[in-house]
């Protein structure tokens, strides 16, 4: 992968089992995928295009045809555009069974990274910025974030753990809201690493403890709100384990190096650097 988060046809055509050939035959004839170009003429795919690709192999070996998955998979994109607001809604109508009904539907159409791009995400923001903008009440922003909270733990588990020294996922002590710590360990899981989701508001003499115990080799911690890290003294961060990566919308460079983390600003970027060092352990 490179560091603009896009991949090669080669590493495409391992990830989907779909031929360099296949691609370049189906771009040509039906214009999907529709991939970005270096200067040099070289294909490179985002991660939306990868899992796309997934979605239509998987109904090719249920007998569709090249075509008729294409236009399958490019018409339910259109109808996709109102899966969230009707997810929204039926979140607030209190009509989870509802709710639970557009959740797999889009985990059917996208598949796990584009549903939770395309519609776990952007519900869940929406969410946050109608309660701040006072249309909803506490109680309906509560059962709204537990309902997404549940789905984002199912794709969680269904990225499965890789095996290998683990990298301990968790937010700063006192600091409650998780949805940022399980996106990086999802983040993590999906690209190979086993990330350990602990929860949120972990001790750091525990979470020191356990990073030794299990041989971690880096320790996450995401934090959305600046006033639990101000609360740590200077360097409480350090020793956690070999690597320690901090990041949030509560985290930035400056307070990163005072508690003596990295400062990470998106998960993706996280997963390069860990492959990077193990690239370069292997070499």
């Amino acid at each position: 992968m490179t560091s603009s988060g896009v991949y090669s046809i080669a590493e495409v055509e391992a990830m989907t089992g779909l031929s360099a050939e296949v691609l370049r035959q189906w771009e040509r004839r039906y214009g999907f995928p529709k991939p970005l170009r270096t200067p040099g003429g070289h294909r490179l795919y985002r991660l939306e295009d990868v899992e796309a690709l997934k979605t239509i192999k998987r109904w090719l070996e249920e007998g569709a045809t090249p075509k008729a998955a294409i236009r399958r998979y490019l018409a339910q994109e259109v109808r996709l555009e109102g899966l969230g607001a009707d997810l929204i809604q039926a979140l607030l109508r209190g009509d989870l069974a509802g709710a639970e009904a557009l959740f797999r539907r889009g985990l059917r159409l996208l598949g796990p990274e584009g549903a939770l791009k395309h519609l776990l995400l952007p519900v869940l923001r929406e969410v946050g910025e109608a309660w701040h903008r006072g249309e909803i009440g506490v109680a309906e922003e509560h059962l709204a974030s537990t309902f997404l909270r549940a789905r984002l733990q199912e794709l969680l588990d269904l990225a499965g753990l890789p095996p290998g020294p683990p990298v301990l996922v968790t937010t700063p002590p006192g600091e409650r809201h998780e949805m940022g710590a399980m996106l990086a360990a999802y983040h993590l899981r999906r690209r190979g690493l086993p990330a350990l989701y602990l929860g949120p508001d972990t001790p750091l003499p525990d979470l020191r403890a356990l990073a030794r115990r299990l041989g971690a080799r880096a320790v996450v911690l995401s934090a959305l709100l600046s006033e639990p890290l101000r609360a740590l003294p200077d360097g409480a961060l350090k020793d956690l384990a070999p690597r320690v990566f901090l990041g949030g919308q509560g985290a930035d460079p400056e307070e990163a190096r005072r508690l003596g983390a990295e400062h990470l600003e998106a998960p993706e970027a996280l997963a390069e650097a860990l492959w990077l060092e193990t690239e370069k352990e292997e070499a």
